[in-house]
């Protein structure tokens, strides 16, 4: 006698392993999402709190090579709106014999919160070696700017925060729209670009120190 098949047991059978391989894949998009998350946002990105490990390597700064290109000095016209005031054109930030960190983020930036207490020790720790912290929030400071200044009392923030306009943004960054944030931008004493960096990175304080350091020897 040939035996019958139970065609819906191989049914039920074939359904059970397409929702187990549903589900791996679902875990990996996730993982790989949670990933591009910790490296930098953008402005539909959520806001994760969650510290990142801080860097355990040895770490020795070294300057790139080529120099980087200069920022366009156009950019120095721009006008920035300082939240406790007034304003300054971008030309009056760095310079004037001061190493200057220029630090672009936003209150809803993830990993632009992850690099703020590093900014806020930098700025303490620094500031009598004539190095000073700007932070630019590329937020709009005629809607946001209660929730900037809440935020800035919230985190503590030592240095000084303004709000950068577009088109500074856009020379800073390369003319890309898109580009992610934190960026941060580092001037010699007579306002030369040293270095820069993109996006989040895990031994971000080790690198200000470093590149911070160079640019104090060296101009």
């Amino acid at each position: 006698m040939v035996p019958k098949l139970d065609s819906r047991a191989d049914l039920t059978g074939a359904r059970k392993a397409d929702i187990v391989q549903a589900k791996s894949a679902v875990t990996i998009i996730a993982v790989a999402i949670l990933v591009l998350a910790t490296v930098s946002c953008r402005k539909s990105d959520s806001v994760n709190d969650r510290a990142l490990q801080p860097s355990r390597r040895s770490y020795t700064y070294a300057p790139p090579s080529p120099s980087p290109t200069p920022i366009a000095s156009r950019v120095g016209q721009y006008s920035v709106t300082l939240l406790d005031g007034g304003s300054a054109r971008v030309s009056d930030l760095v310079g004037h014999n001061k190493v200057v960190l220029v630090n672009f983020w936003a209150t809803w930036c993830g990993p632009c919160r992850r690099e703020i207490p590093d900014l806020i020790a930098i700025q303490r720790t620094l500031r009598d070696k004539g190095v000073e912290v700007v932070g630019l929030t590329v937020e709009d400071p005629a809607r946001d700017l209660g929730k900037v200044r809440a935020f800035t009392e919230q985190f503590s923030i030592n240095y000084k925060i303004g709000f950068t306009p577009q088109d500074a943004f856009l020379l800073f960054n390369g003319d890309d729209p898109r580009a992610p944030i934190p960026q941060s931008f580092i001037f010699d004493r007579q306002g030369r670009l040293v270095d820069s960096v993109k996006g989040f990175r895990r031994d971000f304080r080790e690198w200000v120190e470093g590149a911070v350091n160079h640019a104090l020897n060296n101009s």
